[in-house]
């Protein structure tokens, strides 16, 4: 089979992406594949937008195709990124095929490379749409940390946090279905079958071994014959991992998420408008609020939400079974809602471990701006019993 690998960029919908490092992060990651034999990027490269990003894509191989659009509403880069990607397809020995797209409109494309027998790679923003495409790929390469230049740190880590404890429940799921140990390459391939989104780098570890070994229930040694295998353990110890991690963890094991303050706020704001006429059911919220398509979230994000706002009581529900409708007021102190609620389950979670948090650890995972620690100190009272 060709180790040849073909990539293709429409530099239209991923400008911030490759303005931001993507193009190079996405080379590198592409490295362990095999010889990258065609680079190609899209674009009417004769807009202000573009022009900036003729520089970094040249740095970097890429042949750039203009393309015009003499219609309004017409996108021609598609029309002709799908031609040139089903050429090389058909007259290359290249065995990957990455399309850097962000755009859903491509799904019959990856659908129709894999029935072809091609590898497929997708490159996008994480949303509700990516996930169709994400469905048609081998692997799915996620756009986020470089689109969102402006987002705020702590914005990236709540989401960053929120994946780790994801794809750690994914791992240590398989190896309790293992009897035994398995083979580090073939965990690597199990949690890519589970989830072809996964990438130790993009959770800020540099090989999938220093993932598995921030765990505290897996353990990696030598089979004998130089292969490293990973077996279950009880418990490790000397563990490393920071407060927010850890207090993230405790939240989990008590149903909470943590997720970025935008995520919530934006998805509250579209469940009120949604809600303000008329109760609907959860199922339809999810599906109103997915249509919109917000970068960062999935159906399963907003599900999950949508549960943090129940939990937090900003919920009215009518009706039974299948027939509950559900309706959100707007509510000036949902912040404080939604902290008193989180707290309630940190505290239980906390005692249940037999820990104590400091303060400023606890103030940092809260959604509300306190403007005066009088106000922090007032939230925080309940919890003196866990709080250092």
């Amino acid at each position: 089979m060709s180790n040849h690998v073909a990539i293709f960029i429409d530099a239209e919908n991923l400008t911030s992406w490759v303005k931001n490092g993507g193009v190079e992060t996405l080379m590198e990651e592409l490295r362990s594949l095999g010889q990258v034999v065609v680079r190609k990027a899209y674009g009417k490269w004769s807009t202000t937008q573009l022009a900036p990003l003729q520089s970094v894509l040249n740095e970097n191989g890429f042949e750039l195709i203009h393309t015009f659009h003499p219609v309004s509403g017409k996108n021609s880069t598609d029309i002709k990124m799908t031609v040139d990607t089903m050429e090389v397809a058909i007259e290359s020995q290249a065995q990957w095929i990455v399309l850097a797209t962000g755009d859903s409109d491509f799904s019959p494309l990856f659908r129709k490379l894999r029935e072809q027998g091609k590898d497929v790679i997708g490159v996008g923003p994480k949303s509700p749409l990516s996930e169709c495409v994400k469905n048609s790929c081998s692997r799915y390469i996620y756009t986020d940390n470089a689109d969102e230049e402006n987002a705020d740190e702590t914005e990236r880590n709540n989401m960053l946090v929120s994946e780790k404890i994801d794809f750690i429940d994914i791992l240590q799921s398989i190896l309790q279905e293992e009897d035994g140990s398995i083979h580090l390459s073939v965990l690597k391939s199990k949690m890519l079958e589970r989830d072809n989104a996964f990438s130790e780098k993009r959770l800020g570890f540099k090989t999938f071994k220093d993932f598995v070994n921030a765990t505290d229930f897996a353990e990696i040694k030598d089979d004998g014959n130089g292969t490293l295998v990973v077996s279950l353990v009880k418990k490790k110890v000397n563990v490393q991992e920071d407060a927010q991690m850890t207090l993230a963890k405790i939240l989990k094991k008590k149903g909470w998420d943590v997720f970025p303050k935008a995520t919530l706020r934006k998805i509250f704001k579209l469940v009120c408008d949604k809600t303000a006429q008329k109760s609907k059911s959860k199922q339809a919220l999810v599906q109103e609020i997915t249509s919109k398509n917000m970068i960062g979230t999935t159906s399963g994000i907003i599900n999950r939400v949508l549960g943090i706002f129940y939990k937090a009581k900003l919920v009215k529900i009518n009706g039974e079974g299948e027939e509950k409708l559900w309706k959100i007021d707007k509510n000036n102190k949902y912040w404080y809602e939604i902290d008193k609620a989180m707290l309630d389950r940190l505290a239980a979670g906390l005692k249940d471990a037999g820990f104590k948090a400091k303060e400023s650890e606890i103030k940092a995972l809260l959604y509300g701006r306190y403007t005066t620690d009088d106000e922090v100190h007032s939230l925080l009272s309940a919890y003196r019993g866990v709080i250092e």
